[in-house]
């Protein structure tokens, strides 16, 4: 049974309590990967570095970041609801939903690692613009297109 005020929390238990889905929980581990930085623990999904999730608190406890990482295209960073809009993110703003000070220390990692690596392509879950940063994000330098996908 769902507690009171649940949906207003974010939390609707017939939202992932799904008949023959099982979870795993999974453990940040301290990582000193340069490549990671300003990051200082991970989970790394495959053990190749290509998916690696970040932890991004505030949102919600357990909030975390995928950062995909992809030979010879730019990297992306799928940062769900520690934002709505990249430019948001990038001007230092934040939700209004979730743990201020957790928001903050989150957003301001991914905002470090973003100067760290240029080509970082940051997708908020209810940005109207990720779409088309996905998109042309998809494009190698010589102008190949990856993963090309209808949205």
């Amino acid at each position: 049974m769902e507690q009171p005020r649940s949906a207003m929390n974010g939390y609707l238990r017939r939202h992932i309590d799904l008949p023959g889905v099982r979870y795993r929980r999974i453990g940040f581990t301290p990582t000193d990967d340069p490549s990671l930085a300003p990051f200082t623990s991970a989970h790394d999904v495959l053990g190749d570095g290509s998916l690696v999730l970040l932890p991004v608190p505030g949102h919600t406890p357990g909030s975390l970041a995928p950062l995909v990482r992809r030979p010879s295209i730019a990297p992306l960073l799928l940062v769900g609801d520690l934002t709505y809009d990249a430019g948001l993110l990038e001007a230092g703003q934040i939700p209004g939903v979730g743990d201020k000070a957790g928001l903050r220390a989150a957003s301001a990692l991914v905002r470090r690692l973003k100067e760290r690596f240029p080509d970082l392509v940051i997708l908020p879950a209810h940005d109207p613009g990720a779409a088309e940063r996905l998109r042309r994000a998809n494009r190698a330098p010589d102008g190949t297109v990856h993963g090309e996908i209808d949205l």
